[in-house]
């Protein structure tokens, strides 16, 4: 009887190591573009890069659930008042993914995931170029650096530290390879300082909010 069970237990515990977790991991990184988009946003784009790790739980063969933490450099170059500024953002985030995930092969796999995200901002300098103009219509140029993050008040440029939004991707998996085509949508004023300045009776015209593409290449454990 003894000999029984233990062959039943060396038994279920070779199934249960042959079983494959529903649980897996992996690392990434990318680079691509970002701008602000909005209302009265005349933002150019500027190049921006992530870089990350993650994990992902199958609820099924097709759905899984992904989530990560992720360093993002994202901004824009934009028009302010009497000048323009070159914003740089960096942030730590976390996106809330649900993926469908299809088999190809064996061997290929390709997953079409969205879901919120939530960010803070960590820091970034804005540079740029800013004309006072005198009575008689000529302008003074000077240059400036700050921190992107961070009171005006303070000699910063304003933006909030928290941002949110939606998130999209398209992914396809060789093996533990991974190559994918991300982009986010912030839904976040990211600098309400700097529109209180352009429009000191209260009028909101400068709504700058971020917005984010990436090319992006990882690693499945």
């Amino acid at each position: 009887m003894r000999k029984i069970i233990i062959i039943i237990c060396f038994a279920m515990a070779a199934l249960a190591s042959s079983a494959q977790s529903p649980i897996s991991f992996h690392a990434k990184a990318g680079i691509g573009t970002s701008n602000f988009w909005g209302k009265h946003s005349s933002s150019e784009t500027r190049i921006a890069y992530k870089a990350g790790i993650g994990a992902e739980y199958a609820l099924s063969r097709t759905w899984v659930v992904q989530s990560a933490l992720e360093f993002v450099s994202i901004g824009g170059k934009d028009e302010i008042k009497y000048g323009k500024a070159d914003m740089n953002e960096l942030y730590l985030q976390i996106p809330v993914m649900m993926a469908a995930r299809l088999t190809l092969n064996k061997n290929y796999h390709i997953s079409l995931s969205a879901g919120p995200y939530v960010a803070i901002g960590l820091g970034g300098k804005t540079s740029g170029e800013r004309h006072d103009y005198t009575g008689s219509h000529h302008s003074n140029d000077y240059r400036f650096k700050l921190d992107t993050f961070g009171s005006m008040l303070d000699n910063n440029m304003g933006n909030q530290r928290f941002d949110t939004g939606i998130a999209m991707g398209l992914t396809f998996e060789y093996h533990r390879f991974v190559i994918g085509a991300e982009t986010q949508v912030g839904f976040v004023t990211v600098n309400k300082q700097l529109n209180l300045m352009m429009n000191p009776d209260g009028y909101s015209e400068y709504l700058p909010r971020n917005f984010a593409a990436f090319f992006t290449v990882g690693y499945r454990f």
